[in-house]
């Protein structure tokens, strides 16, 4: 792979990181478009470029053997779209994009060869651009879909990062996406309702995470140690259900907006600890019964008095 001229479209939070960590690994980053001029200048310098632009340039599809498109979901179509336009012979170059929602049939006319395109997404966050080797590539994991050839590509990628890779089937790629989403996205979520509560109670919310971090880096730790089943502890774990009942009394008194997302949480809960046999069935209907009560007085109070 040392030897194929890479060229990085989008110099982004995504885009960044993958030309500095590839060149880094030893891969030939030949060119970089991005839109920002002044980043993209930082991003040629640090990733030993030969050049760049910010627009897609014809010179440089001719001129590479790999294309990584590392634009927003959105995007991709259209960029596939215009690389085609160039009526250059592609059949023999790889195209690889790193988006988590979209396959990659987004190259799918007769310009592009099935076998040689593919969707490789990093299991990663991306908060910044990158301006240094942040090893947000290394030691992660790639959900990869598309061509043989270019799975090969990305496996070889894969391994010089010191990372791993899993196939994820192409009628399956929203639903992957949905889980890196709860995995990640949902996680701010759920400390941003536990600001919520805090602050309602006299907190300052920027106190949360340093107040929450012990226990959750605990439960991490257990969950790597042990799994996610014989991880669960608390109430709806040991079946107390004073304790959430008087949870659901104290939310709807004070911030009864969040009695749908403790519920639907609540729910999802009683079924791990059934799986972990700290609940029978009797105790899951229990449990399940209270909270639907709660649903339904939290639903009729929104509902609008009839004319």
């Amino acid at each position: 792979m040392s030897d194929k001229k890479f060229y990085i479209i989008g110099a982004g939070r995504v885009g960044s990181a993958f030309a500095i960590e590839l060149h880094d690994a030893g891969f030939r980053i030949d060119f970089v478009t991005g839109r920002n001029p002044e980043h993209l200048d930082d991003l040629i310098s640090r990733s030993g470029a030969i050049t760049g632009s910010v627009k897609i340039e014809k010179d440089f599809i001719e001129n590479s053997d790999v294309v990584i498109v590392c634009v927003q979901d959105r995007f991709i179509r259209s960029v596939a779209d215009e690389i085609s336009s160039f009526g250059l012979e592609l059949k023999e170059k790889f195209f690889i994009h790193t988006s988590g929602s979209e396959t990659s049939e987004v190259f799918s006319n007769e310009f592009f060869d099935r076998n040689n395109v593919l969707s490789m997404h990093p299991v990663q966050t991306f908060d910044k651009i990158s301006f240094d080797n942040n090893r947000l590539l290394a030691g992660i994991y790639f959900g990869i879909e598309g061509g043989e050839a270019a799975k090969e590509v990305a496996r070889s990628i894969v391994e010089v990062l010191g990372s791993k890779s899993f196939e994820v089937p192409s009628d399956k790629k929203h639903l992957y996406h949905s889980a890196c989403v709860i995995s990640s996205n949902f996680l701010v979520t759920l400390l941003s309702v536990s600001s919520e509560i805090m602050a309602s109670i006299g907190i300052e919310k920027s106190m949360t995470f340093e107040i929450f971090r012990p226990i959750i880096e605990k439960t991490i730790s257990n969950i790597a140690e042990k799994g996610f089943v014989d991880s669960l502890t608390g109430p709806f774990e040991r079946n107390d259900v004073g304790t959430i009942t008087n949870h659901l009394n104290s939310i709807n008194a004070e911030l009864p907006w969040l009695i749908p997302f403790y519920t639907l949480l609540g729910m999802e809960t009683v079924k791990v600890a059934f799986k972990k046999e700290s609940l029978n069935l009797k105790n899951v209907i229990s449990i399940l019964d209270l909270m639907n009560d709660y649903i339904k007085k939290e639903a009729s109070e929104r509902k609008e008095p009839e004319k």
